[in-house]
């Protein structure tokens, strides 16, 4: 795939804005690296929360991409720019990196295409799209020129209506809230380098007050109110379920009492899922593993963790945990997680630097 010249070119500009800005800054970037050395380290550095991979037929020498990034109070903003790829966050990197965020983006150039359960949905240029950080990802790039802020959940979610049902919305960016984003972040990105530390706080929360004012107020067809009601029932299922995986009794029977649904009613929720059971086990297994590589569970044995999130049976634990994600606990536990292999990794003074990556690593 050839890359348009007037799309990814480079510009000696971007590290003068990062050289002169007043808070933290990174620019990472490719282009001075051997063709054949370039994706491999995009890869390696976008992989602080992403899985990236070029479709077969591309070919990498040809890849092009950098990134440059700004740490506004405690949100990542940052005009990352490549050739198309696959991007994805399975459940077994959620676990892992702990990074329980918001992603939003603004296509400033390119699209992306997102498998959701079932359903497919395209968001094009101009176009603002939102991601949830501790929900899978599957989605596809074609060459992009992206405008991307990653909040803190805790940060955002008090501002949301509806704070488990950002995942791959996309408000309007031609009327109201989604208008009013869509005008701010480019304005607010560009004026970073100029920003004074002192100013970031207001910055950050104009920034987090339209973001909650844009996906408030997105707009949802009449004809899709049937299924708006039972996705939000199912966020409701999957909510009490998350809230509730430490008590041995969880199950279908404890929640279709709690919300007051029948079985084939649990079922039709959660046939995306595979059904309750078997999406229990899933967020149980996630916070296994999120304990085993993580401070809390460093020095806790691993039948107590698989106790503490429902799992009565050592053996059983380890074999769906084996079966899961393809190692067992104990290896899991000294394989250290995302942050021991970015720790490991070996500074490349020709990229730039990477300390967005820490930054993103942080909010976890």
């Amino acid at each position: 795939m050839s890359v348009r010249p007037d799309f990814l070119d480079i510009h000696p500009a971007k590290a003068a804005r990062v050289a002169r800005a007043r808070i933290a800054a990174s620019y990472f970037r490719t282009e001075t690296l051997a063709p054949d050395e370039r994706f491999a380290a995009w890869r390696e550095s976008v992989g602080v929360f992403l899985d990236a991979r070029l479709a077969a037929n591309d070919d990498p020498a040809r890849f092009q991409g950098d990134v440059e990034s700004y740490l506004l109070d405690d949100i990542v903003l940052s005009r990352p720019r490549a050739v198309g790829q696959k991007f994805d966050r399975p459940s077994g990197r959620i676990a892992r990196d702990g990074i329980d965020s918001y992603m939003i983006q603004l296509f400033v150039r390119g699209h992306t295409d997102i498998e959701l359960g079932r359903r497919s949905l395209h968001g094009g240029e101009k176009r603002i799209v939102g991601f949830d950080l501790g929900e899978t990802l599957d989605s596809a790039n074609g060459d992009f020129d992206i405008l991307c802020a990653i909040v803190p959940r805790a940060r955002l979610a008090p501002l949301l209506d509806r704070p488990d049902s950002l995942h791959a919305a996309m408000p309007s960016p031609e009327s109201g809230g989604g208008h009013l984003l869509a005008e701010f972040l480019p304005n607010l990105f560009d004026s970073l380098p100029d920003l004074a530390p002192g100013q970031t706080g207001s910055a950050s929360r104009a920034l987090t007050e339209l973001i909650a004012t844009a996906f408030n107020g997105a707009e949802f067809a009449a004809g899709d109110a049937p299924a708006l009601a039972e996705r939000a029932l199912e966020l409701k299922a999957k909510r009490f379920v998350k809230d509730h995986l430490m008590e041995q009794t969880l199950g279908p029977d404890e929640l279709g009492a709690a919300l007051g649904l029948s079985r084939s009613a649990l079922y039709r929720l959660f046939r995306e899922s595979g059904g309750v059971a078997l999406y229990i086990r899933e967020q149980r297994l996630r916070r296994c593993l999120a304990e085993l590589v993580g401070e809390r569970g460093r020095h806790a044995q691993v039948a107590q963790i698989a106790w503490r999130w429902g799992f009565t049976d050592a053996a059983h634990f380890a074999r769906l945990f084996k079966e899961r994600f393809g190692c067992t606990p104990s290896e899991a536990r000294e394989g250290g997680g995302a942050r021991g292999a970015r720790d490991a990794r070996s500074p490349d003074p020709r990229i730039g630097d990477r300390r967005y990556e820490d930054w993103i690593a942080g909010l976890a």
